[in-house]
Formats: structure tokens, C-alpha cells, sequence
């Protein structure tokens, strides 16, 4: 691990920041915390479920159900437009 700020490989772990490892770079001595960024994959056919299940029971309903934010439900939806356009078109007549 090197240090944002500087770039040094000097680093010590010193201390806990909300529960997440806090590290001291000796070098330019400035504090950080690794920020680790969790990117999924997921399938096309996930993707349609959770869109599918958003227009049923509603964006909120939906993030809290599947664990996304809305906005993560609504972009997916935008990207399928195709795939669901019979069921976004249903809804849209009433």
C-alpha cells in the first residue's frame, strides 16, 4: 500500500476511523483510510428482476429489498428500456 497523498511506501496502521483501519504516512505525515470500492457484475437477467420488481412495488420498495440504491434501479432500468418496454408501456396505459 502507498500513501494518496505523497506516494511513499511508509506507512504505519495507527488507530480505527468509524470502524475502517486508519493508516499514518510517516513521510508527509497525513492520516488515510483505504477506500476499497465494491464493483459488481451483475447479469443481465438480475438486472431485469429487480427493474421488474421496482415497477411493481416502487423504486423505494425495491432498494430496500434488494439491497441497491434507487438511483442504481432507475439506471438499470434506463439501460434495459428495450428489454421491459411491454411492461414499462403497461404501466404508462394505467
Amino acid at each position: 500500500m502507498v500513501c494518496p497523498w505523497c506516494g511513499s511506501g511508509d506507512i504505519i496502521r495507527k488507530g480505527y476511523d468509524r470502524g475502517r483501519q486508519r493508516f499514518y504516512c510517516k513521510d508527509c505525515n497525513k492520516y488515510f483510510i483505504e477506500k476499497v470500492r465494491h464493483r459488481r457484475n451483475y447479469t443481465r437477467e438480475y438486472k431485469i428482476r429487480v427493474v421488474r420488481t421496482a415497477l411493481r412495488v416502487g423504486f423505494s420498495e425495491a432498494s430496500r429489498i434488494f439491497g441497491h440504491p434507487r438511483a442504481t434501479i432507475y439506471r438499470w432500468m434506463k439501460e434495459l428500456h428495450e428489454e421491459i418496454k411491454d411492461e414499462l408501456d403497461k404501466i404508462k396505459k394505467g
